[in-house]
């Protein structure tokens, strides 16, 4: 028997899956990078698909939407993509939640360790602190929160935001471990990843703000069925289990 035809076959299935597989596209809020950086080649190899991932603050990923960036998939907190359906990028009932995550705080790696535990043991950290890192409220959630709930109920505001640095995206905690800054506040998920630092615990429970991160397609995705495939991939028992294993909780 000849093998020409079983080779012609294989060349044509190459040629179906090559024609299928899509650059899949992702607008994804620096939380969650920690899990889509570990999953991604495992998608990609099951898949087919290319995923492409573009990572910033929240306040930034909204801002680039506003301004017509085109993507297939966007990853951000739920309130940021009640937003976006309001705003027409994406179709109602697209929100697939992910995982939830809470704020935490965190000293260099030789630092002692404050209680912060409770309203009072975070004020006496905060206002011992030489200098004090958290995202710019304008860019990132946890320091919308810090700066505009948490500061302002410990009556503390003025104090640390004249020793503040304002953090623009990334692990900011890597200021902490490199001894420009003392303190750092961030979602957990951002500050676990950090080599030289230690994590002194979450916010006290009254101050906690815990963010659920989901997924939507976009209604101007160039790969729709592509990126709904990755949206449910990260819905997975086994992503979930690297969600879980990254610091986030089930959402």
């Amino acid at each position: 028997m000849s093998v020409r035809p079983l080779f012609g076959a294989a060349l044509l299935a190459l040629a179906c899956l090559a024609a299928s597989a899509a650059d899949v596209l992702v607008l994804c809020a620096g939380a969650v990078k920690p899990v889509l950086a570990e999953l991604g080649p495992a998608w990609q190899s099951r898949s087919g698909h290319r995923l492409l991932a573009a990572y910033a603050p929240a306040g930034e990923l909204r801002e680039r939407l506003a301004a017509g960036e085109v993507a297939d998939l966007v990853i951000l907190p739920a309130e940021g993509l009640a937003a976006a359906e309001q705003a027409g990028w994406v179709a109602a009932g697209a929100r697939r939640d992910l995982g939830a995550v809470g704020i935490g705080v965190a000293v260099g790696a030789h630092a002692p360790l404050p209680d912060v535990s409770s309203e009072d043991g975070l004020k006496r950290a905060l206002l011992a602190a030489r200098s004090v890192i958290y995202m710019d409220p304008a860019r990132g959630t946890s320091g919308r929160h810090f700066d505009e709930v948490v500061l302002p109920r410990l009556a503390i505001r003025d104090q640390v935001r004249a020793k503040a640095v304002l953090g623009q995206g990334g692990m900011i905690a890597e200021q902490v471990a490199s001894g420009e800054v003392e303190i750092a506040i961030q979602q957990m998920t951002e500050l676990l990843p950090v080599a030289g630092i230690r994590i002194a615990g979450p916010l006290p429970p009254s101050l906690q703000k815990t963010t659920v991160y989901a997924g939507a397609v976009l209604n101007r995705a160039a790969a729709p069925a592509a990126a709904a495939e990755l949206q449910e991939f990260l819905r997975s028992g086994p992503a979930q289990a690297v969600f879980a294993a990254k610091g986030f909780a089930a959402p």
